[in-house]
């Protein structure tokens, strides 16, 4: 076999070699997900879960729709108003609320500003008013008939969603929130593998 032949057959060989490697690039495995991810996925859902579970349910985020002209011009017909339930109210807070059993429009909701309240046998007892309004409600309630104080309001926002203090709507405005907040945690920018230029 001639010098020239084996030269070939030698560089044949060596060709084949390196062409069943696999590139550098290709050959790194891909990191696993790191578990942290899915801690902190699990915890902003349950944060998000405590936070936007219905008032009326034991939550502490309550959505009300105005309904009337009672508190212009601070709300109007239509408004949308988040709350939130606290531990203490005080005089001046404009509060959402469910009328009391035994009183007129008993299971009604309310949504009025604080303008007294009164300690009767250890029991704080809040009276209201509407902003519009000449004179103060008729009820008397306590904490426990509050969903929560307003925070802020979404104006006309209420007239679209219609019945936005629904359980159901609040239920699926929780879960389309949450489902946004995991999906932008849990995706990461994948980069991309280059493979080796020769």
């Amino acid at each position: 076999m001639s010098s020239s032949t084996m030269l070939r057959l030698q560089a044949d060989v060596e060709d084949s070699l390196e062409s069943s490697q696999p590139d550098a690039a290709e050959s790194v495995p891909a990191k696993p997900r790191r578990p942290w991810r899915y801690v902190v996925s699990v915890g902003i859902f349950l944060v998000a879960v405590v936070l936007l579970w219905p008032a009326q349910f034991g939550g502490l985020t309550g959505l009300t729709v105005v309904n009337g002209h009672s508190m212009e011009p601070t709300y109007h017909t239509g408004d949308l108003v988040v709350s939130f339930r606290l531990p203490n109210y005080t005089e001046g807070d404009i509060l959402s609320y469910r009328v009391p059993s035994g009183q007129p429009g008993a299971g009604g909701r309310v949504i009025h500003r604080i303008f007294s309240e009164a300690t009767t046998s250890g029991r704080t007892v809040f009276t209201t008013k509407g902003d519009n309004n000449p004179s103060t409600d008729p009820w008397n309630f306590g904490t426990g008939d509050v969903l929560g104080k307003a925070l802020f309001s979404i104006p006309a926002i209420g007239s679209v969603l219609g019945g936005a203090s629904n359980p159901i709507v609040v239920g699926l405005a929780s879960g389309l929130l949450v489902t946004v907040l995991l999906w932008r945690i849990g995706s990461a920018p994948k980069k991309r593998r280059h493979r080796g230029i020769p």
